[in-house]
């Protein structure tokens, strides 16, 4: 068996299969690394976003290996040798499986290299997250086997390949629900949260007994695949019955706090810690300009530390910072304007009708807009008669005009704001 798995690493399927999942892992990094770089987490979970493409690509690769003999027409041959009618099947998967998911992981590990640079934060179970994700190619590569045995066409496996991408794409709908854990595909998690073990156990038992079951059915092994069956329906009802992926809680040692010690604080969870300097770079000229002013933030903070139920508009001197897709591959700042619109959150006006409805004045968004741009000390255009008006007032006067903004907004004068946006 050692000798004809060899074989077809070297001869069969497995090798295009390995530069093709090569090739899309590299694609798949380059996108969106901002998904991924600066946290291991981040690139273990990017890997099972990933698996909606490199799942359709296993199944094809295996659908093409496993139909090789009908194509040849030595079906007949293999079957008349003295080897168990499972083994040929069996190393045909194992050939793709081991093929597919090295050249992935050897695309994965380069940005690994990329992410040990900068990372703060090594922890948090992410390898299981990995693992989980290498075991759904091996079950899609099982699922290529069986399409490949039973429909004897070439079609079958591109095919198959583009039938699994929209069906998983389907899939993602239930992200939320505790069904969406029996999908291979990343549920929907952030990168600081927990994951529970039960969960993860649970995610490995199911994929391996449905690989099972889908090799012994190509396999025509009938005892074999009522046993993983049976173990598949067995794991399968406690996963549905578990947590659903946005109810899962944070990992306390990723969102712990590192602080600046020098200006206005700034504060980065220590999966994000890698970012403070960049960050602070941009968030504390804004604070320095607000700096003493009533009712102005004191300090910035990740918003991955902040405490559950409370709004990012809360009155607690905080500007919460979103740093979820806030990297370059090589670990900076993806997006300083981003960044710089967290602040909107302070001159938003918090005005709701009896309903709950929130309910905006043009003329207050007009105020709201000017407090932004005089706050971030945005660039007045020509046109912008009112930027221009405040700047040209003394210091004070403008340091005045925003203490007096804040505290109409957080009343919700809507008359105070429409005069501030007017004033002359």
């Amino acid at each position: 068996m050692r000798r004809a798995l060899r074989v077809e690493l070297r001869r069969g399927t497995a090798p295009s299969a390995a530069a093709v999942m090569f090739g899309a892992g590299v694609w798949m990094l380059a996108v969106h690394p901002d998904d991924w770089a600066g946290r291991w987490a981040g690139l273990a979970n990017y890997l099972r976003v990933s698996l909606l493409i490199l799942c359709a690509l296993m199944i094809a690769a295996g659908a093409w290996q496993s139909g090789r003999e009908r194509r040849c027409d030595i079906d007949e041959l293999i079957a008349s040798s003295p080897r168990p009618g499972w083994q040929p099947l069996v190393v045909a998967w194992l050939a793709v499986t081991v093929a597919g998911a090295a050249g992935l992981l050897v695309a994965f590990a380069g940005a690994g290299v990329l992410v040990a640079r900068v990372a703060t934060y090594t922890g948090g179970g992410w390898w299981w997250t990995l693992t989980v994700g290498v075991l759904a190619l091996a079950a899609a590569a099982a699922v290529g086997v069986l399409v490949g045995r039973l429909v004897p066409l070439r079609v079958a496996a591109p095919i198959a390949g583009l039938a699994t991408y929209l069906g998983l794409a389907i899939v993602t709908y239930w992200d939320g629900t505790t069904a969406a854990w029996l999908s291979p595909i990343y549920g929907g998690w952030a990168v600081y949260s927990i994951v529970p073990d039960r969960v993860t156990a649970l995610q490995a038992a199911w994929l391996v007994a449905l690989t099972v079951l889908l090799l012994a059915a190509a396999a025509r092994q009938r005892r074999a695949a009522l046993l993983a069956g049976g173990l598949a329906v067995t794991v399968a009802v406690p996963i549905t019955t578990g947590p659903g992926t946005h109810r899962l809680p944070a990992d306390p040692a990723a969102v712990t706090l590192v602080c600046t010690s020098s200006g206005p604080q700034v504060c980065l969870s220590r999966i994000n810690a890698f970012l403070i300097e960049d960050v602070t770079a941009v968030v504390q000229p804004i604070l320095g300009r607000l700096d003493g002013i009533p009712g102005a933030p004191r300090r910035a903070a990740d918003q991955a530390a902040q405490p559950a139920g409370q709004s990012l508009e809360s009155d607690d001197g905080t500007v919460w910072l979103n740093l979820d897709y806030q990297s370059t591959a090589l670990g900076g700042l993806a997006s300083r304007k981003s960044l710089r619109a967290d602040f909107r959150q302070v001159t938003r006006a918090k005005c709701e009708d009896p309903s709950g409805v929130r309910e905006i004045d043009q003329r207050v968004y007009r105020t709201d807009t000017l407090a932004t741009d005089w706050m971030l000390d945005e660039a007045a255009t020509p046109d912008d008669v009112p930027l221009t008006r405040l700047r040209a007032l003394p210091k004070p006067a403008q340091r005045s005009w925003f203490a007096a903004y804040l505290d109409a907004a957080h009343r919700c004068d809507t008359s105070a704001l429409i005069r501030l946006g007017e004033q002359r």
